[in-house]
């Protein structure tokens, strides 16, 4: 005899949700940090020696496929290459450092005479592969 009322629902308001989603991302991109990355200028070697300047003085990094690492024929070990460059280097502001990575070579390594010549005070840093260093 007596029918219910039909009762309709009413639809969720998605205002409020998108608010809170507007809300975390502001949050996360005033709270995110970024790295800032540190660079190297490296020069890569003149095609031949003839068109280096003469008056200009190059130290040679050789790794070796052995992962031996020398400069300018001398062996270093890895924890004392920075010191030994810096000793190599002096007070002389035109040399240019340039590693010769051997074939088989590490790029740890690389990396490792890369730091080291920034941290020595290297002004111009070159770098080549080749195939095998001549000892």
């Amino acid at each position: 005899m007596f029918e219910e009322p039909v009762r309709r629902r009413g639809m969720a308001s998605l205002t409020p949700l998108i608010d809170v989603v507007f809300l975390l991302l502001i949050f996360f991109m005033l709270t995110t940090s970024f790295l800032q990355t540190q660079s190297l200028a490296v020069v890569t070697p003149a095609p031949s020696a003839d068109e280096l300047p003469t008056d200009a003085r190059v130290i040679e990094i050789w790794l070796l496929g052995d992962e031996t690492i020398a400069i300018d024929g001398q062996p270093v070990a890895r924890d004392v290459l920075a010191e030994s460059l810096k000793q190599a280097i002096g007070e002389r502001t035109d040399l240019t450092v340039t590693i010769l990575a051997e074939k088989g070579s590490k790029t740890q390594a690389l990396i490792a005479a890369i730091e080291a010549a920034r941290q020595s005070g290297a002004k111009n840093v070159g770098t080549a592969r080749v195939e095998r260093i001549a000892r």
